[in-house]
């Protein structure tokens, strides 16, 4: 089970819904907010680490809809949580097209065991548990609000471009944001926001049925080249390399190493690996 609280935004039919909050809240906060409008405006948060979403929750077929956001927001993680009827699987169908595979079926396959490990499992959750763990003396120096910020940058790096970003998610100034992440031992904002991608990058491409083109795509990247150029500036190979032969917990040490000056650990795993 996650060490961390996630955050589940959730837009279900009642069972499907108090069947996810049996299962999540004693782990997880779950938000389901009444009106599609309403969800639809929450799904545009970082603040939210999943989203849980039936095309047909409210009666309506929102499936066009869901299409143009998983299409414009790839790498949000999104899980399809539906009945089985024909609308339902057709709906599917028209999502997987455009990246959205994690399905769960209820009163089939949503035993509780299997849908929590489903959230749990969305890509790069795990990935980001473990780096925020190496982070955690530096994450502990920060005030609060800017190290909630932090965690929500790996978690789910979409919304997060600039040190601006950081800033006000933590509300606090940019001044402050570069004045304390240096005195607690990490690098810049745009390194650490590089590093949420790559994180996230590394993620998608244990998938072996998506390019890194695709995964490229994924992370906002005009051209894969610029994927490239950031993995061999910060981890030091390409994604080709990392893909074929890097295992999670070392690519996981030598990224909290370039990213986090005052972790030993990290250092000492990475030197092992050079």
């Amino acid at each position: 089970m996650s060490s961390l609280r996630l955050n589940v935004l959730a837009h279900l039919p009642i069972p499907l819904l108090t069947h996810l909050r049996a299962v999540a809240t004693a782990h997880h906060s779950v938000t389901a907010p009444d009106t599609w409008p309403d969800f639809q405006r929450a799904a545009l948060s970082p603040a939210h680490d999943v989203i849980v979403v039936d095309p047909y929750a409210d009666g309506m077929n929102r499936t066009s809809e869901l299409v143009a956001f998983v299409a414009g927001h790839p790498w949000t993680p999104l899980l399809i949580y539906t009945t089985v009827t024909p609308a339902a699987l057709k709906a599917i169908a028209e999502l997987a097209v455009v990246g959205a595979h994690h399905l769960i079926l209820y009163r089939y396959d949503d035993e509780p065991r299997r849908l929590l490990e489903l959230l749990e499992r969305q890509p790069g959750h795990a990935l980001s548990s473990a780096l925020l763990r190496e982070f955690g003396p530096g994450l502990g120096s920060l005030t609060p609000p800017l190290a909630r910020a932090v965690e929500r940058l790996f978690r789910r790096p979409i919304g997060f471009e600039t040190a601006g970003d950081l800033a006000t998610s933590a509300d606090v100034t940019v001044r402050t944001v570069y004045r304390q992440l240096a005195a607690a031992g990490f690098e810049s904002p745009r390194r650490l926001i590089v590093g949420a991608r790559l994180l996230r990058a590394f993620a998608y491409a244990r998938d072996p049925e998506q390019s890194l083109e695709e995964v490229a795509r994924r992370l906002g990247y005009s051209a894969p080249r610029m994927l490239t150029r950031h993995m061999r500036e910060i981890v030091g190979v390409t994604p080709r390399a990392v893909r074929r032969r890097m295992p999670a917990h070392e690519f996981v040490s030598i990224l909290a190493h370039r990213l986090y000056a005052s972790n030993p650990a990290a250092t000492n795993a990475t030197h092992s690996a050079s």
